[in-house]
């Protein structure tokens, strides 16, 4: 699914202008997708995005994992389903933060690719478990983009003058269907089983 979504959201990226790298790997970190747009005037520096992708539609869970200052203190795998206060939620954001965006590795390969640019921190997310979560990544300076908007800027009525990437293809099928068919809704949360669940 993960793969998926971030072909469609590479699609509407470039539908927008935007060259687009998809997948960088930096050992075993990734960057989900680095994207530059060429400025709308002459002497500005182009726009740079720095966008991961996360595409549930049944959570059961936070975005973001426990903390290892968390995990040892609670005793509870990084992944477990247990009610974070709002200082807990802050602390995890943060560390997703630092983890996805802000690694020294990952801030040296970005310079690599396009030197000297201000990268802009977009999350596209489907559903989320956890509302009060995604206010925490706003406060903490992340863009949020819903998924739902991506998929209704890649359906217009009418067939854009072009498609960049595999995404164009998986638009169209997801426009074909909508037309013809109402898309089914299961709200069951899916399943995490490597973690205990609190009581």
């Amino acid at each position: 699914m993960a793969l998926l979504a971030q072909t469609l959201v590479e699609e509407w990226l470039n539908r927008q202008g935007f060259l687009t790298v998809r997948g960088v790997k930096e050992g075993v970190d990734e960057m989900d997708i680095l994207a530059v747009r060429a400025p709308s005037d002459a002497g500005e520096k182009p726009e740079a995005w720095h966008v991961e992708v996360q595409a549930s539609f049944r959570p059961n869970n936070y975005i973001a994992k426990l903390t290892k200052r968390l995990q040892k203190e609670l005793g509870k795998g990084p992944s477990a389903a247990i009610k974070r206060e709002p200082e807990m939620v802050a602390e995890c954001v943060t560390g997703w933060i630092e983890r996805k965006y802000e690694l020294p590795k990952k801030v040296r390969r970005r310079e690599y690719f396009w030197p000297g640019l201000t990268w802009r921190r977009q999350l596209v997310h489907a559903v989320v478990k956890n509302p009060e979560e995604l206010e925490e990544f706003k406060r903490q300076g992340i863009e949020l983009i819903s998924l739902q908007t991506v998929l209704q800027d890649l359906c217009p009525p009418d067939r854009p003058a072009f498609t960049a990437s595999a995404g164009g293809d998986l638009a169209d099928l997801i426009q074909f269907y909508g037309r013809t068919h109402q898309l089914p809704v299961d709200d069951e949360p899916e399943d995490e089983p490597e973690d205990e669940i609190a009581e």
